[in-house]
């Protein structure tokens, strides 16, 4: 399995991506990786650290190349990236445009399984007592546990 962050949506919603087409298959598994997510600044934040970090943007993907429907004026927001300089990697997008996030709710734990029933079985025993986002469907889910830490499961 493959762990990363992303962010908190205040409400549940309906959304189906192949999950597996944002990661690239270089990385490795069984790796905690950040998932930032931004209010419409991500491009500028990723410029930032690049020049801090002496970084580079692996990849950038917009709304408009996405498989999410979103506003004309949204398109050039971004839907995923990936940065990496030296010993540091992460993923990146802006929030989506009817859930926006705030700071301090703009992440979450983000795994990867190779096997369904797996997948599966984590989703529901972290789901209990906790609340469902995105119900498990089509090899991705969302929830936040009964502790507030919130997880998207994806498989292969």
């Amino acid at each position: 399995m493959f762990v990363t962050f992303c962010a908190r949506l205040p409400e549940p919603v309906k959304l189906s991506v192949n999950i597996s087409n944002l990661i690239h298959r270089r990385q490795n598994p069984e790796k905690l990786n950040p998932y930032l997510m931004f209010s419409g600044n991500c491009k500028e934040a990723l410029a930032f650290y690049k020049a801090c970090l002496d970084g580079e943007i692996v990849s950038m993907q917009t709304f408009a190349d996405s498989p999410v429907d979103v506003p004309d004026e949204d398109k050039h927001r971004i839907f995923n990236a990936e940065f990496r300089a030296e010993n540091v990697f992460f993923m990146a997008s802006d929030d989506l445009p009817n859930h926006q996030v705030s700071r301090g709710s703009n992440f979450a734990l983000f795994v990867i399984f190779s096997k369904k029933e797996e997948q599966e079985k984590v989703f529901s025993k972290l789901s209990d007592g906790g609340k469902v986002t995105f119900p498990l469907e089509n090899g991705f889910g969302m929830l936040t546990d009964k502790f507030g830490i919130q997880w998207m499961l994806a498989g292969e």
